[in-house]
């Protein structure tokens, strides 16, 4: 397998650290969201229960706000849920890689259904030209 953009950088410990964190962040605001959807309630409404502005909820959910701690407890508190955090221990793979690949021998027949908008993240310093780079290859 050739490497890959994303393969160099994963040598960097910033680089590493930087991605673990929108790792992070990404997981959690899918979950909220799929919350959201699994309980039919729209941003205004989530907005309302938590006493702040449908751009606020907007701006978090889309990566563009800080989404602290205890942000995300409110947020789960008021749609009637708790969080259990499991953290497990990374493994190394040959590669330093976390992708996994499946060979099949099926074929898709149909063209996928974009289901996700522009990813919109934040990063500090100056790496976020790297981790860009890295995610669109």
């Amino acid at each position: 397998m050739a490497p890959s953009v994303i393969s160099d950088d994963m040598h960097d410990p910033e680089f590493r650290r930087l991605l673990a964190q929108e790792e992070l962040i990404l997981e959690v605001t899918e979950v909220l969201c799929g919350l959201l959807e699994a309980e039919t309630i729209s941003k205004k409404e989530l907005a309302d229960r938590l006493a702040k502005s449908k751009g606020f909820v907007s701006q978090l959910l889309n990566g563009g706000r800080n989404l602290t701690l205890r942000t995300v407890a409110d947020i789960l508190h008021v749609l009637g849920y708790k969080f259990a955090l499991r953290p497990y221990k990374e493994t190394r793979q040959k590669e330093t890689s976390n992708v996994i690949e499946f060979k099949s021998k099926q074929s898709i027949k149909e063209e996928p259904i974009p289901s996700w908008g522009p990813l919109e993240v934040s990063f500090r310093k100056n790496n976020h030209k790297k981790i860009i780079a890295a995610i669109s290859g």
